[in-house]
């Protein structure tokens, strides 16, 4: 079983004594991550709106047979329970925006006075502080925009609408009918959305891939139904673009392209996999020092970095998974 520890050891060793470490600098690019969801087509039925919470029908601003777009807002919701999930949103996200701050603040002041006056440790704390205000932050807002977005119910396809159940007034529980609609066409796409956080942008364009890879379908998004599915997905309503190739229960994946966003490139090769988690080795100065990173999609041979690395830092890209077990020869004693 120890049979092969010395061999490593003695190659580390060796490569202690080697040359100094290839590196190349992490270079920032900009990407639109791909976003998927299964899909279905099916036969136009009448769509029910419903509550996504229990709320209060403040105003219903249709009538039935009224013709009603695409994203328009036809039932306003309120009352005490919905409000004060606003208003604990609210507070939340104006707490998230305080810790954000002071994790700022903080990380900046203690950057700024290191290494004269602090530690590589206290610098690392300050980082994973902010990384986790960061992430706070993100969420608080993302409860926040959904919570506003359920105050209004809106058309997810142009429809006519048809029998409204709910008066303004009444107080209705989570999933109660409000309304349904009639939607224009004989087919739609319906999608299953895990994404999480924010939805796709009303009118964003995808593709259609039917199951088997024959044919694929441009559309786009027409809206989003308030209630979930059944396994807790959102459920999008996609129409194609020009005449459809599609038929009742074709199914397939639908392939978004997400908002445009930063990352750094690595060569895969600089990636070192511990414990469970992922490293690089950066150089700076001649002191190799193994970084934490989030890593995302491969392009290529280069590997996108999402958090962890900053742009310019040069990291190895060569022997790097040895290089980061180097330390082991150091305190590798002999059996014998």
């Amino acid at each position: 079983m120890h049979a092969g520890v010395p061999a490593l050891a003695a190659l580390l060793l060796a490569l202690s004594a080697s040359a100094a470490p290839v590196t190349l600098p992490a270079r920032e690019l900009h990407y639109r991550p791909r976003q998927t969801a299964w899909a279905r087509v099916e036969p136009i039925a009448p769509l029910v709106l419903r509550t996504a919470l229990a709320a209060r029908i403040i105003a219903v601003r249709v009538l039935p047979g009224e013709a009603v777009r695409a994203g328009q807002a036809i039932v306003t919701l309120g009352g005490p329970r919905l409000d004060a999930a606003l208003a604990e949103a609210r507070a939340g996200l104006r707490a998230a925006q305080a810790e954000l701050a002071a994790a700022r603040r903080n990380e900046t002041s203690v950057a700024r006075t290191y290494p004269a006056i602090t530690n590589r440790r206290t610098l690392a704390a300050a980082q994973s502080a902010l990384a986790a205000a960061q992430s706070h932050w993100a969420q608080a807002q993302a409860t926040a925009t959904q919570l506003r977005a359920e105050t209004h119910l809106r058309s997810p396809a142009a429809a006519v609408v048809g029998r409204i159940e709910a008066a303004p007034g009444t107080d209705l529980p989570a999933g109660a009918a409000v309304l349904s609609l009639l939607p224009h066409g004989r087919l739609w796409l319906r999608a299953e959305w895990f994404g999480g956080g924010t939805l796709p942008a009303l009118g964003e364009s995808a593709h259609f891939e039917v199951s088997g890879g024959t044919r694929q379908i441009p559309v786009r998004l027409q809206g989003a139904l308030p209630a979930r599915a059944a396994n807790g997905a959102r459920v999008l309503d996609f129409a194609p673009l020009g005449a459809p190739s599609w038929q009742a229960g074709d199914v397939g994946e639908v392939r978004l392209a997400g908002a445009p966003r930063a990352a750094l490139a690595v060569p895969a090769a600089a990636l070192v996999l511990q414990a469970g988690r992922w490293f690089v080795l950066t150089d700076v100065n001649g002191k190799l020092r193994a970084q934490a990173v989030t890593p995302g999609p491969t392009r290529g041979g280069e590997v996108l970095i999402l958090a962890g690395l900053k742009v310019g830092v040069p990291v190895v890209v060569r022997q790097a998974y040895l290089l980061y077990h180097r330390d082991i020869a150091d305190r590798y004693t002999s059996p014998d």
